[in-house]
């Protein structure tokens, strides 16, 4: 993972939430509205590719990054033809499995994270830590200001 300076976004959107496993729906869906106002195809392929990168990020910075009581951010930044999704959580060290295998209880959701993404990365603070990944749009031809 490499943290690469990125340019200014064409839309962002962020929220912060509760760091519990039971705002994960709502956020997807919050995600998923958003990128309806964005022009997204959002039962395509690749906004499906966005939301589960999302739930993946989200769950691993609820259930590892965080205390309770903390917050997590969750930060969409659409760069063009490209969509950050970003998660950052109150624990800047990074704690991954030992071992990532298909056939595991954890950490089969960084492979799909890698798997899906263009570019993934990690960035850390003193006291935080954000985790994001970058993933091709998908615009609905019929929606103002769709591109390809």
């Amino acid at each position: 993972m490499v943290a690469v300076e990125q340019p200014t976004p064409v839309r962002r959107w962020e929220r912060a939430f509760t760091a519990d496993t039971d705002v994960v729906p709502m956020v997807r869906h919050n995600v998923r509205s958003e990128l309806a106002k964005w022009g997204w195809d959002v039962g395509g392929e690749r906004a499906g590719d966005l939301l589960l990168v999302l739930t993946e990020l989200l769950t691993n910075a609820i259930r590892h990054g965080s205390r309770p009581g903390d917050f997590v951010v969750v930060r969409l930044d659409e760069h063009g033809a490209t969509c950050q999704v970003e998660v950052e959580d109150s624990r800047p060290d990074r704690l991954l499995p030992d071992e990532f295998t298909v056939c595991g209880e954890h950490g089969r959701g960084l492979i799909l994270v890698d798997d899906l993404a263009l570019e993934v990365g990690v960035a850390a603070t003193a006291t935080t830590k954000k985790v994001w990944a970058r993933v091709l749009a998908d615009f609905a031809d019929d929606k103002p200001g769709a591109m390809r």
